[in-house]
């Protein structure tokens, strides 16, 4: 079986011919040649895995014919050895300049040339073996990409449709996963009574883990919905889920609310997650954000959680966020924070989706140029009857 094809371009026939004969015996299939026309007529019948040409030719040149060959996208890659008669390193570099891959200077022992096309050869194998793993890498890259495609869309459909519409209340989100899906997630759910139920969540970690979890968060939630209407109550309960079924460094902050329009009043838990911000209709327009603070959910199964409650009336806004839009920094290591993110909050549009805009362009401004490097996820909840 042959080593592989070597296309050997020499106007003289007696270099031609031991060339050819050192080839053959070494397992070499050999194509022959006498100028660069000739040789890109023989590489028209069959593609060398080498090629071995005389610098100077009649008709084409070996310069000329190897920078035809290595212009050309279907040849460029081929393995091109220069020959010269020229003596010093300039020919060499010179050689080397127009696309040569190597050089052989003339006069030359063919035990020289051969111990070359044996070297080249393994660089020739090397070459077609990354090129076999580039497309390896590149079939499974497309799959991953479709895949996470496919994720990504999966989980944009757990999120609530919008425009949001809930008893007395209109919302709003931007999410922005870091990597395509992520660990964010939030719902908005009307209840039987005419109240409505509410978490936003931050799984640790990003990418397909991270979005596993917060499924499991958002499937947990629900269930506890069936069960109380109590947020003390659901907080309980999802962390019992969590800290069963994922690993003991996996773990989620979450923000749990019961908005009741009946007694405008709103009773909450904050399970490690940032508090979020209200802005009352009373207090002239400025943000205050909620207090209470707790642990996460899914760390140990009996940890406590506590209640807290707020009156959120009509005309009141609830800015909820995960860590991702708050946690920024500037080149110049000024870091954002609550207190940062607060004051983009003062003066927000009248309209829910422009004041998320609005919100997400400041610290997308204050954050640039760089990109957001966590999930980041924004709900805007406007009381409106």
């Amino acid at each position: 079986m042959s080593k592989g094809v070597v296309l050997v371009v020499d106007d003289e026939s007696p270099i031609r011919d031991i060339l050819s004969f050192y080839l053959k015996r070494a397992d070499y299939q050999v194509l022959l040649a006498e100028n660069g026309v000739r040789g890109l007529e023989e590489m028209g019948k069959l593609q060398p895995d080498l090629i071995i040409s005389d610098l100077r030719m009649p008709e084409m040149a070996g310069d000329d014919f190897c920078r035809h060959v290595k212009s050309n996208t279907a040849t460029k890659d081929i393995y091109f050895m220069l020959v010269s008669a020229l003596d010093g390193s300039m020919s060499k570099i010179g050689g080397l300049n127009i696309g040569a891959d190597d050089m052989i200077s003339k006069p030359f022992h063919a035990q020289e040339v051969m111990a070359k096309v044996d070297s080249a050869f393994r660089i020739i194998a090397m070459q077609k073996e990354i090129k076999r793993q580039n497309v390896v890498l590149r079939e499974f890259q497309d799959r991953v990409n479709n895949e996470m495609e496919l994720a990504s869309r999966l989980q944009m459909g757990l999120l609530p449709a919008l425009p949001g519409i809930a008893p007395g209340i209109l919302y709003t989100h931007r999410y922005l996963p870091a990597e395509g899906i992520g660990g964010d997630i939030y719902a908005i759910t009307p209840l039987p009574d005419g109240s409505t139920a509410l978490m936003i969540a931050d799984v640790s970690g990003h990418g397909v883990t991270a979005a596993l979890i917060s499924s499991m968060v958002k499937t947990s939630f629900e269930s506890q919905l069936r069960l109380s209407q109590d947020p003390h109550a659901w907080a309980v309960g999802m962390n019992q889920d969590l800290s069963r079924n994922t690993l003991a460094e996996q773990f989620a902050t979450a923000f749990l609310a019961h908005l009741d329009p009946a007694t405008s009043q709103m009773a909450y838990v904050v399970a490690g997650h940032p508090a979020p911000f209200m802005i009352s209709c009373s207090g002239g327009g400025k943000p205050e954000q909620l207090s209470g603070k707790g642990f996460m959910l899914g760390i140990d199964a009996d940890l406590p959680f506590s209640s807290q409650c707020a009156p959120f009336n009509v005309g009141d806004r609830l800015v909820l966020f995960t860590d991702g839009l708050e946690e920024v920094e500037r080149e110049d290591r000024t870091y954002l924070g609550e207190e940062g993110l607060m004051e983009f909050c003062l003066d927000l549009p009248a309209d829910a989706e422009d004041a998320a805009m609005h919100l997400v362009n400041q610290v997308q401004a204050y954050n640039g140029p760089a990109t957001f490097s966590d999930d980041v996820t924004l709900v805007v909840v406007d009381r409106v009857n």
